[in-house]
């Protein structure tokens, strides 16, 4: 399997997002609009299409989850921890650092690479495994920053990313049968979900401000793209024992590169937008060669 070529039609979609706004095809209004649409309609229709078909028995797994979250949690609490005793910064720039070295772009970079190669079932079970990596991470950092956690995890909860792997979930579970006049225009509407979003991030690059203090950008880069996956793995293999698939699926999620979430929040606070930034965009082009180093690794 060359891994090279699952990579590259992501790649080539993003950079064509960034070059139609690089050469003023589309402004940022348009790519706005765009996002809008990906994120609130075609992108929850993917997720909720991809949860409902899923297999449960993959899915359903705590020792699935906790081989997931226990490193990602971790991994926070240790970054927020050395930033604020170690290197003596308030507890708003220590979390929102931490944050930009573990919030996952699941959804437009891991679950495409994961469908490529496994199957988009297996992809659904992985939306499971992350409908509340945000809610969790946002907590977090609200909770550290300002002492606000519960409204974030209320806001997160109407988030309709969520609703949707909730949504499918839930009809999958309870065994409800959709009709196929029903499903298949959903089909057809959630296909064009991931291109057009992927699209939109690479536009998207084009508008992050890339300054400020880039070490440690890379460094929170580098930690994300090696190092948290690598835990997930250790976790994975020789606390859990979980199956090769089920490692495989968190692995890629937990390798995939920061996402603009964490620049959002940073951008809310005003605190550490540079680094935040930054590392959205090094991660996101440092992913191409930690995935063929991963992809490679694992199967």
């Amino acid at each position: 399997m060359n891994t090279f070529f699952i990579i590259l039609p992501l790649i080539i979609i993003c950079f064509l997002g960034y070059l139609t706004v690089r050469v003023k095809l589309f402004n940022k209004a348009q790519m706005d609009s765009l996002s809008a649409v990906s994120f609130n309609l075609l992108v929850p229709l993917f997720l909720f299409n991809s949860t409902y078909k899923t297999n449960l028995e993959i899915a359903l797994s705590p020792q699935w989850f906790l081989s997931f979250y226990i490193p990602v949690i971790t991994s926070f609490i240790v970054i927020f921890m050395i930033n604020k005793y170690r290197l003596k910064h308030k507890n708003d720039y220590s979390a929102l650092t931490a944050l930009s070295a573990t919030y996952s772009n699941n959804v437009l970079v891991a679950i495409p690479i994961v469908a490529s190669i496994l199957s988009e079932t297996a992809a659904g079970s992985g939306f499971v495994l992350i409908a509340f990596h945000s809610a969790v991470l946002f907590t977090l950092t609200e909770i550290l920053v300002n002492n606000s956690g519960f409204k974030t995890l209320i806001r997160a909860g109407k988030n309709p990313i969520v609703l949707s792997i909730l949504g499918g979930f839930s009809l999958n579970l309870l065994g409800v049968s959709i009709p196929e006049l029903l499903l298949n225009p959903l089909t057809t509407l959630s296909a064009s979900a991931i291109p057009l979003a992927l699209f939109g991030l690479g536009a998207s690059m084009y508008y992050l401000p890339f300054k400020g203090n880039r070490t440690v950008a890379f460094i929170n880069s580098v930690y994300k793209l090696m190092l948290l996956p690598a835990f997930v793995y250790l976790t994975g293999t020789y606390v859990f024992e979980l199956t090769s698939e089920q490692i495989f699926i968190a692995v890629m999620l937990s390798a995939s590169p920061v996402g603009v979430g964490a620049y959002i929040m940073a951008k809310k606070h005003n605190i550490a937008e540079d680094i935040s930034a930054s590392a959205v965009v090094l991660s996101t082009l440092l992913c191409i060669f930690s995935y063929l180093f991963w992809i490679n690794f694992l199967l």
